[in-house]
């Protein structure tokens, strides 16, 4: 039986641990203590996110020390607290790892709560840091109603009855349904640090947000450094006797449903993805027969090596471009394994699914595992403890598969049934705008090995089922929750994430809507003012189709509710956001099929014209009520 492992696979914390050992007093202030464990939680992590506030600055000092300057930490400013969440989330996305954003009491914690809540939706391992008011100050409120001593702190609402203190635990209220856990440090040192392991432990495991509420007269708190090094993060669980029972009788469950199936298919969703599992995916699907398994992703899930003989194409029930997937899927499998499922419309095409043919159907999820119609809870949802978890069921079932257990391995369900792109958009030179379809083409003709695509929601994200990805792509998009304006500070922290890691050969290539745009579009100044981190930057081809085309689409295409401001001079926007000189850009407006084509010539000088050594931005002017096929074939006809 293989080591059991929990979902996200972090660097030894005893031998991270051990390297601090030497140069660590005996004392020290609780809030380095924190980005320390911090630091031990996540060892990649070098930039956190956030915006000071009253009530962190005393927490934010701590992250200036030598101690944890030593650990090249830094903190990065974000423009608000809600582009720092989406920031966070994109760091978090890249790192599969645990993410820190700080934000102040009240104001600074609610305007990030969109954004935490998208996380939460999308299971993303975000600590949220909260500097909240004092201990005195929240002391005051234990004089009781009527008292001669009323105070009402400024970001803290005020009561309703104005003869009642106000109740400074208000706005943890709001948090706790977005949420995985929520804890409050005080002036108790060894409390403190249990609540500490347990929010970082719970929010990895978990891979969704926490909270942890410090108020402004706690970071200064000495507390000692022994447990650093002396008690490790407990990362990984043991799986009891009982639990390995279950463990096997589900592996021998599933893998004798797939050996005696004659036309059995995988299918990746993206909670594989999220709790950091497609090397343990890929290691499994890699050992299967590739004449018999068939293999396809969701909407989201793209992790799969779509070279792979054996795959078929994204499944997304709707869309003109996937009749191939459509049959092979619903009328060509009798037995479906759906590994990391992800229970959303925007994955099921609207829950347009159709598994009524088949004969056994398997969905595993982190929590849970349906064999047909037993469920099997994985997860004590009152406790949170796991029997064993989705990598732990990946292992073994790599361990234990036998190829020559399969009943149909000479059958060939295979041949000339893979899904390829089409070229979508004919040479047109006299159209006045660019088609959606032509960036289709494009990024089927240009996407490279290992690239990483951004893409916000909007109409051509419903592109997604036409784009062919090549191997090693990284897909960052928030398609589930759908708050627009995610993805430009998405980007802006995948970017901090790809430059920490040393990733400087990695294309970042954004996809972004002039209507969702607005909404975050300051955090393009992120990448002047931090230039000095930045060696890769993103290319940005930003869709200037004047308003909210997606909404048009679906309803009132000449409304008012759906138009934008559509004169922004986007082409020189970053030069009013720090960058006049062009010395960290280069921008371009590309206004028809003609120019696009033009300007995107393939030749020699392709290759030499554009690099990451600065941010690209093109801006391509589109039609106001053009979207790609796929969402035309969901949603126009209604």
């Amino acid at each position: 039986m293989a080591p059991v492992k929990d979902e996200i696979v972090l660097e030894s914390d005893v031998t991270r641990s051990n390297t601090i050992t030497p140069t660590l007093p005996e004392m020290i202030p609780l809030g380095e203590y924190l980005f320390l464990r911090i630091s031990q939680a996540n060892p990649k992590l070098k930039s956190i996110f956030g915006i000071p506030g009253d009530f962190n600055l005393t927490l934010l000092d701590c992250l200036y020390s030598e101690l944890i300057a030593s650990k090249d930490i830094k903190f990065v400013g974000i423009c608000n607290e809600l582009n720092a969440a989406y920031t966070a989330d994109g760091y978090s996305r890249i790192m599969q790892a645990l993410t820190v954003l700080v934000t102040t009491f009240g104001v600074g914690e609610l305007s990030a709560i969109n954004g935490v809540a998208g996380s939460f939706s999308e299971y993303s391992p975000i600590l949220h840091l909260v500097g909240t008011t004092s201990m005195k100050q929240r002391g005051n409120a234990s004089e009781g109603i009527y008292s001669d001593r009323i105070e009402n702190h400024h970001h803290l609402v005020q009561s309703k009855n104005p003869l009642e203190h106000p109740n400074h635990d208000i706005y943890k209220q709001m948090s706790a349904p977005v949420s995985v856990i929520q804890e409050s440090l005080d002036d108790n040192t060894c409390e403190n640090l249990n609540k500490i392991d347990k929010v970082l432990i719970t929010v990895i495991k978990e891979s969704r947000p926490g909270y942890l509420f410090i108020p402004c007269d706690v970071p200064d708190i000495m507390v000692p450094t022994q447990r650093l090094y002396g008690t490790p993060l407990k990362l990984f669980d043991e799986i009891t006797p009982k639990s390995r029972e279950i463990l096997d009788e589900i592996v021998g469950n599933i893998l004798n449903k797939l050996y005696n199936s004659s036309t059995p298919s995988i299918f990746g969703d993206c909670l594989v993805s999220r709790f950091g599992l497609e090397s343990e995916f890929n290691e499994l699907i890699e050992k299967l027969p590739q004449n018999l398994v068939k293999l396809f992703s969701s909407n989201l899930g793209r992790y799969i090596n779509e070279d792979l003989p054996n795959y078929i194409g994204l499944y997304f029930a709707g869309g003109s471009s996937n009749k191939v997937v459509k049959e092979e899927f619903e009328n060509h499998t009798d037995c479906l394994i759906n590994f990391g499922f992800f229970n959303s419309e925007t994955t099921t095409g609207g829950y347009q699914w159709n598994i009524s043919n088949i004969k056994d159907y398997i969905e595993i999820h982190p929590d849970y595992v349906k064999i047909n119609n037993k469920v099997t809870m994985l997860k004590d949802m009152s406790s949170g403890s796991r029997k064993f978890t989705m990598r732990d069921l990946l292992i073994e079932m790599k361990n234990q598969l036998d190829i020559s257990k399969f009943v149909n391995i000479h059958r060939d369900n295979i041949k000339d049934k893979k899904f390829y792109p089409t070229i979508h958009c004919t040479n047109e030179e006299a159209l006045d705008h660019i088609p959606q379809t032509r960036l289709i083409d494009h990024l089927n003709e240009n996407l490279q090995y290992n690239d990483i695509l951004v893409m916000d929601t909007m109409s051509f994200s419903f592109a997604l089922p036409d784009i062919k990805f090549p191997a090693g792509l990284k897909l960052v998009t928030q398609n589930f929750y759908g708050s627009i304006g995610y993805a430009l500070p998405s980007s802006f922290g995948v970017t901090m994430a790809v430059n920490d890691l040393g990733w400087y050969d990695r294309r970042i290539i954004l996809v972004e809507g002039d209507g969702a745009a607005q909404m975050t579009v300051q955090e393009l100044s992120g990448y002047v003012r931090h230039s000095k981190y930045i060696k890769n930057f993103p290319k940005i081809f930003l869709i200037n189709n004047d308003g909210y085309t997606i909404e048009r689409m679906i309803n009132g295409p000449t409304k008012s509710y759906n138009d934008i401001c559509s004169n922004w001079d986007w082409a020189n926007i970053l030069k009013v956001f720090g960058d006049p000189y062009g010395k960290y850009h280069k921008s371009y407006k590309i206004s028809n099929l003609s120019e696009f084509n033009h300007f995107f010539k393939k030749g020699a000088d392709y290759g030499s014209r554009f690099d990451n050594s600065k941010l690209e931005f093109f801006e391509l002017i589109m039609g106001k009520f053009d979207a790609p096929p796929v969402f035309k074939e969901l949603f126009v006809h209604k």
